[in-house]
């Protein structure tokens, strides 16, 4: 019997790889590089990545989520204006260390969450590739085009800020979307990547337990790994750290049960019954990398 072929890795090129694991939440067989150790999926049964629009595509990765009883629209949809406002700011926060006005350009803006506060400090628009998410975003008000990144056209002087927020994991190529983000900065740029990250005492200690197992999740990355991959299409990382968020406890209780965590149902309904569903507490999860680079 030869052995299974699986995609060459991102980070280094190599086709030699061995089984990490198999989950029923992801889309394949989740495998590690031999020779550099980036994680990833290593063979696509429907391939949900992140290339485009597809309407069937979204709504057979919608079907395949609710089956798997990954998330609990309810609790994600009952945070508060202030809360989901105050992760935005947080992230705003951060990159206003680093640089202050310019041209940003935010890249799967989705509704524009965070292009609504960004544009308190820059000239912030966005590239969404699901139209009717692009639209509800332009019918806010906020300038955020339909179609992918590769699309989009250098503007004059390039970029000052390129971000990523969770969605580096599910392109189909990181390498191509980094390559194409270092066409579009600025000299003097700032590139902001939040991802999840193996780095993590949840993955390390119960790997097959991990929440960041989805089924539109392709990629997973070290510090080490984003950074070799980063220092590859020509950028220098400046900053990285673990980030976290205010929640409500309603949601750090959902949060506990999609980790599989022992206890989450008597941990629920202990929030539930307390009347405090809605108190809002900060979390750091230590799954979160958010990586700053520069361009070389």
């Amino acid at each position: 019997m030869s052995a299974p072929r699986f995609r060459p890795c991102e980070i280094c090129g190599s086709a030699a790889a061995r089984l990490f694991l198999r989950s029923p939440r992801l889309d394949g067989p989740l495998i590690r590089c031999a020779v550099c150790g980036h994680l990833y999926v290593g063979a696509r049964r429907q391939d949900f990545t992140f290339t485009g629009a597809d309407l069937a595509r979204t709504q057979a990765l919608a079907a395949r989520v609710q089956a798997l009883n990954i998330v609990d629209v309810a609790v994600e949809e009952g945070e508060s204006v202030a809360l989901r406002e105050g992760v935005q700011r947080e992230r705003v926060q951060r990159i206003l260390r680093h640089v202050r006005g310019g041209r940003l350009l935010d890249v799967g803006a989705a509704v524009g969450h965070f292009l609504a506060v960004a544009g308190e400090h820059f000239d912030a628009e966005g590239v969404e590739p699901d139209p009717a998410t692009a639209e509800q975003a332009r019918a806010r008000g906020l300038a955020v085009r339909t179609g992918a990144l590769s699309e989009v056209a250098r503007p004059e002087g390039g970029y000052r800020v390129i971000t990523m927020h969770h969605l580096i994991e599910h392109l189909d190529s990181p390498r191509l979307g980094l390559a194409a983000a270092r066409e579009l900065i600025a000299p003097d740029g700032l590139l902001v990547i939040e991802t999840p990250t193996v780095d993590s005492a949840v993955f390390l200690l119960a790997p097959a337990r991990w929440r960041q197992l989805i089924p539109d999740h392709y990629h997973f990355f070290s510090r080490l790994t984003l950074c070799r991959l980063l220092d590859g299409v020509g950028f220098v990382p400046v900053a990285h750290e673990k980030v976290g968020r205010r929640v409500s406890l309603r949601f750090a209780a959902d949060r506990w049960r999609r980790a599989g965590l022992p206890g989450a149902a008597l941990v629920q309904r202990g929030v539930a019954r307390s009347g405090l569903a809605q108190r809002s507490i900060r979390i750091v999860p230590g799954d979160i990398l958010e990586v700053i680079a520069r361009p070389r």
